[in-house]
């Protein structure tokens, strides 16, 4: 859990980086600039002075700017109070309770196809059945598996 608060944090501040630098090259756009061009500006302006271009572009383009707080768009938010930080740690909290529960389904049905693997089939058990029906005189032993086979292969 702390490599994924840890990489939250590096996402969340180069994420918030990236729409300050977005939102200040779309307010330098100029008439005629494609949105490659906004977007070649805002990678200029995140590297300022000798630093590296945003590296999490896809991610942020993914799933990041869906949430309203990283908007491109909207000058009013450009960088998340405490309460929508705890907000999107509680988020990802419920993200992780989901996928360990679905992990946890997963495991349960693996370990039925396993229990599956280690029974005797159920077509094992009517040609058993069906082998004894075949004799005519069974011994007590048979009896009691004839017995056994038919319980299984019909219920009681």
């Amino acid at each position: 859990m702390d490599s994924l608060k840890c990489r939250w944090k590096r996402l969340n501040g180069n994420g918030n980086k990236w729409v300050a630098a977005c939102r200040a090259a779309n307010a330098r756009k100029r008439s005629g600039m494609s949105d490659q061009d906004v977007e070649n500006e805002a990678h200029s302006i995140y590297k300022g002075d000798g630093g590296n271009d945003f590296q999490d572009l896809i991610v942020f383009n993914e799933v990041m700017s869906k949430h309203e707080k990283w908007s491109v768009h909207d000058a009013t938010q450009v960088f998340p109070d405490n309460e929508n930080f705890a907000n999107e740690q509680d988020d990802l909290h419920a993200l992780r309770l989901a996928k360990d529960n679905e992990n946890e389904i997963a495991r349960a049905r693996l370990q039925l196809e396993r229990e599956k693997l280690d029974m005797p089939s159920m077509k094992m058990y009517q040609k058993m059945l069906l082998k004894l029906l075949e004799k005519e005189h069974l011994s007590p032993e048979d009896q009691d598996m004839k017995r056994n086979l038919t319980e299984i292969v019909f219920g009681k």
